[in-house]
């Protein structure tokens, strides 16, 4: 079989998609897939060196550096490199981000559609907000400048199909870290007994343990967790909690914490990337609480067999929270509801679930699908639609 060039048009090249770009750079047929994408550091996102370049097989990364000229969250006006690669012979499709307000991929979707060319959109999609002016516009940038959409989850792809999308058009291609990084850290820390006493966070180890991974950001409602905190301190179910991360809410926390002598409970660690610096937490802790919405934190999360929760309107959160198994691998709150999030966060605690239970119902979805192999079949299987 004769392979196929896909270019991966990225713009930034995060951090948190390392697993399933090394994952695709492995692939020999039927397709190539080869990344387009700038160096630098924008928008508060972590980027993947530029090392994994020319790293070794199975960590290598097919990128082809460009730059980015203009850009600021959610705007973008130029990126260098593609027009080039439209107008030539190599690639067979291009696969975009689906980002109305990133200029240049309207441009460039549109020349593809001159030249031949497949477009293929890797978005979140119609999430249930669009009204106006916006939701016409994505119509005309997926359904007539684009050939197929990749997408995170199946909520957003029924809306779509409600809207009147083409439903063989749609692929759900989920998302994805490092999970044998992660796993392969869980057994390792495991093995050493890491334990709550043995990393020595809180004068009152024993205590139910939350944690938080992500921007300290309002979007996130953070401060919460530090409410439900004294909440239940209040009527006497006193519990731990760490905060991964940094960002614009941490002085209101620090205050937070002060006013309400929450010093002894909770632990800040600032930003971690590493992953072998993070797992130690997670693996002392006993659920992850997100009030705000979840994302990769979410994902991230159940690799370590860590219960999630975080509120049940679909509309107002990320794909990944498609990987929740309600009661069963973390639990829902009614949205807007913090009378509700600290009754659900207390049965939880109540609940008195085994710690091997709870780790193989959370594990077990991210080994049958969230992992980088499964999105890239995915994603193999929905270019093979477009490109038959």
């Amino acid at each position: 079989m004769k392979q196929k060039h896909i270019a991966m048009a990225c713009k930034l090249m995060p951090y948190y998609r390392l697993g399933i770009f090394q994952k695709l750079s492995t692939i020999q047929e039927p397709y190539q897939f080869d990344f387009f994408g700038d160096t630098k550091e924008q928008g508060g996102i972590k980027q993947i060196p530029y090392s994994y370049a020319s790293a070794p097989q199975g960590e290598k990364i097919n990128w082809i550096k460009t730059s980015n000229y203009f850009y600021i969250p959610e705007r973008l006006l130029w990126q260098t490199g593609i027009i080039s690669r439209i107008f030539g012979t190599k690639y067979k499709a291009f696969v975009f981000e689906g980002a109305i307000a990133h200029l240049p991929t309207w441009l460039f979707a549109f020349l593809c559609k001159l030249r031949g060319k497949k477009v293929v959109y890797w978005t979140h999609g119609n999430r249930g907000l669009d009204k106006g002016i916006k939701k016409a516009l994505r119509v005309v940038y997926f359904r007539w400048l684009g050939d197929a959409l990749f997408l995170y989850g199946h909520h957003q792809c029924e809306l779509m199909i409600e809207d009147g999308y083409d439903p063989d058009k749609i692929h759900v291609i989920y998302n994805s870290l490092q999970p044998e990084k992660q796993f392969a850290y869980f057994d390792k820390y495991q093995n050493e007994n890491i334990t709550k006493s043995s990393m020595n966070l809180f004068p009152n180890p024993e205590l139910f343990t939350l944690i938080f991974i992500g921007r300290l950001a309002p979007s996130k409602q953070v401060l919460d967790i530090l409410k439900a905190m004294q909440r239940l301190k209040e009527s006497g179910k006193t519990v731990n909690c760490i905060f991964i991360g940094k960002g614009p809410e941490k002085e209101k926390m620090d205050t937070y914490v002060k006013e309400y002598a929450l010093e002894d409970y909770v632990h800040f660690t600032g930003a971690i990337y590493e992953e072998e610096k993070v797992a130690p937490y997670f693996m002392v802790a006993d659920m992850m609480m997100s009030p705000g919405n979840v994302g990769l934190n979410c994902i991230h999360s159940l690799a370590y067999g860590v219960p999630v929760l975080t509120h049940d309107n679909f509309t107002y959160q990320n794909p990944e929270v498609e990987a929740i198994t309600n009661g069963v691998s973390g639990i829902f709150y009614a949205y807007g509801n913090f009378e509700d999030m600290v009754q659900k966060l207390e049965q939880w605690i109540n609940a008195g679930r085994s710690k091997e239970e709870v780790v193989e119902n959370c594990q077990r979805i991210i080994k049958d699908v969230y992992n980088p192999t499964y999105q890239a079949q995915c994603m193999v299987q929905g270019l093979n639609s477009v490109l038959k």
